[in-house]
């Protein structure tokens, strides 16, 4: 096995752990991963698996669709590649870690996405660096049950919340997740933190079926957020709805002091249509919108130009949606993705 790779994988990380945003660089890959040879979805027998496996397919569908006009095909995979093979463990991973560690093991180039409970996440961890396996991208996710925002428990805490971390830009999901989740009206926020800021350009699709391509010029904007740039060694981009960006960085736990420069401008009805991506859905359960995402960032659709180590989104909205919001949330639930190549 190769020593650089699995100095990709040391540590193991639960998902309380993402959220506090302790997360260790040698964790991830050094460079932008390739294309993947196949793809491959590990569902770990949690409650939401059934809504996160919808939201693959629906993302890859999309895609494949777009490849297929690209391509003046029909019928067609994305860029050729079979749909994910599905493996589901009835049992959880705890009564299947053997099984998984013989498809690891026997699945070379399969860039696998994946989706268990954080105690699973942790294992799961230990069997994809042990097989020499490349971390993308790690993500934590968790629901309040209700919006803390609106009802005044745990004041500022949206019912919402997902942390990524990612190799580079070329896998983002955060702009994707929110562009879904702000037409359902809940609260939430995404954090975004990229291990490299840079990507290569050759790998970057000029259009973007997902969500939004990037735009011309240095920043990527999103409909319905206004952006901010906080600037430094590390560049940091913040995307607000409906608050101030002292209180998108109090909700988020980041230092409220700087200097955030407003970069945001209009976008218009038809750039916010074609930055849904043509036969995306506009709305979805928050368990598929993460799916979809998730997918996307595999596919690498997702990139974006700018440089910056770290982005957000936080979306509050106004008291007078709160009653008429459409998917409701459910209860409060935890979980953990990657997506990893082998």
């Amino acid at each position: 096995m190769d020593v650089n790779r699995r100095n990709l994988m040391k540590g193991v990380l639960t998902g309380g752990t993402l959220l506090a945003l302790g997360i260790p660089p040698g964790a991830f890959a050094s460079a932008p991963a390739g294309r993947a040879g196949r793809f491959g979805l590990l569902l770990g027998n949690t409650p939401l698996d059934a809504e996160f496996a919808a939201g693959i397919r629906t993302a890859y569908a999309a895609n494949a669709r777009y490849d297929g006009m690209e391509s003046g095909a029909t019928g067609a995979g994305v860029a050729g590649l079979d749909a994910p093979q599905v493996v589901k463990l009835t049992g959880g991973l705890l009564n299947d870690y053997e099984r998984v560690t013989g498809l690891l093991e026997k699945s070379r180039d399969t860039r696998w996405i994946a989706v268990m409970d954080d105690g699973s996440a942790a294992i799961f961890m230990e069997l994809a660096r042990n097989a020499g396996a490349r971390l993308i991208l790690l993500g934590s996710h968790a629901s309040s049950g209700d919006d803390a925002f609106m009802h005044g428990i745990s004041p500022g805490i949206p019912e919402l919340r997902h942390v990524w971390a990612a190799a580079s830009p070329m896998h983002s999901a955060g702009g994707i997740l929110a562009s879904r989740l702000i037409e359902n009206q809940g609260s939430f926020s995404i954090v975004e933190n990229f291990l490299s800021a840079e990507h290569s350009s050759t790998q970057m699709r000029a259009d973007s079926i997902a969500a939004s391509g990037p735009n011309p010029g240095s920043f990527t904007y999103w409909p319905g957020f206004l952006a901010y740039r906080l600037d430094g060694p590390d560049a940091i981009h913040l995307h607000c709805s409906g608050l101030s960006p002292s209180d998108g960085c109090e909700s988020l736990g980041w230092n409220t002091a700087g200097g955030w420069t407003s970069v945001s401008r209009q976008v218009s009805t038809r750039e916010a249509g074609a930055r849904r991506g043509a036969g995306q859905p506009q709305s979805a359960g928050w368990m598929e919108s993460v799916g979809y995402a998730v997918m996307a960032a595999a596919l690498g659709t997702s990139a974006f130009q700018e440089s910056c180590s770290s982005r957000a989104f936080v979306h509050r909205p106004s008291k007078d949606k709160v009653n008429g919001r459409g998917e409701p949330i459910g209860p409060a639930e935890r979980f953990t993705s990657f997506v990893i190549d082998i």
